[in-house]
């Protein structure tokens, strides 16, 4: 599921840039490496701040092999979400610069649009495997058979019933529909012109997706790395909710001119 995810980004990146008239035969190059330079990243952020794993990846080898093998897409060591969300980031900014190109707004927006999907395909996956799960729940509870990260973490602290957990809430669902939703809200305004104000999307994902990540986090009991009485990750979906507010309130008077040109248009 995670590889067909980044399938997924790139297929629906270059259908988003024919409805800004841009040829994809001329920008197909730019997804793949932002994807490879997102897979590094989500790759060093877990080497590097993950805790326990982090922790572990260092006593096997030393740090400057890590990186180099880092490098390597299909290393096989884990993945943070939020490195591969930085890293396609920098991998369109690193392009914009050594092409010279005057589209990286553009790119960016779309690869936000695109990147909400590749997350909640991306959480089916962590479904699938069982991993990012929820606390325990009769109500809305889902088992996790034997075989599954989160039978073989629970298998410790004894809460599994036979050969399955006991029933927990799928974070991971909810994630996926968040995400989900975001993606068809983005993709309608984006498709049906609404605004062209650069960089919207981006700071809109960033927003919206730094809400609902701040949020879920309180919901899981699965072993994560935390700064104080937060974790990593809410920490940085607040750094996202800021920048998003920050750009939305800066410039809420072009945006809500742009909201405004686009309906004498329609």
């Amino acid at each position: 599921m995670q590889s067909l995810s980044l399938v997924v980004y790139f297929v629906v990146f270059l259908m988003l840039l024919r409805v800004r008239s841009i040829k994809p035969a001329k920008t197909w190059f730019f997804p793949l490496f932002a994807i490879y330079v997102g897979l590094c990243l989500a790759t060093l952020f877990c080497i590097f701040l993950d805790g326990e794993i982090s922790s572990l990846y260092l006593s096997e080898t030393s740090a400057l092999a890590l990186i180099a093998e880092a490098f390597n897409p299909l290393n096989g060591r884990g993945k943070v979400l939020y490195g591969g969300y930085f890293g396609l980031i920098v991998g369109y900014l690193i392009l914009n610069f050594v092409t010279r190109r005057k589209s990286l707004s553009t790119f960016l927006d779309i690869s936000a649009i695109s990147n909400s999907l590749l997350f909640a395909v991306w959480r089916i996956g962590c479904f699938l495997d069982g991993c990012c799960y929820g606390y325990p729940s009769n109500t809305f509870g889902v088992t996790f058979p034997k075989g599954t990260q989160a039978f073989r973490e629970l298998e410790k602290t004894g809460s599994v019933i036979g050969d399955a957990t006991v029933p927990l809430l799928p974070t991971q669902l909810i994630s996926f529909t968040g995400d989900f939703v975001i993606f068809l809200f983005l993709l309608i305004l984006f498709v049906k012109r609404k605004t062209t104000y650069p960089y919207f999307y981006l700071f809109a994902h960033a927003l919206l997706y730094g809400i609902g990540r701040f949020t879920i986090e309180f919901f899981r009991i699965d072993p994560r790395e935390f700064w104080g009485p937060l974790s990593m990750s809410q920490w940085i979906s607040l750094v996202l909710i800021a920048a998003g507010l920050v750009f939305f309130i800066k410039n809420r008077k072009e945006i809500a001119e742009s909201f405004k040109n686009s309906s004498r248009n329609s």
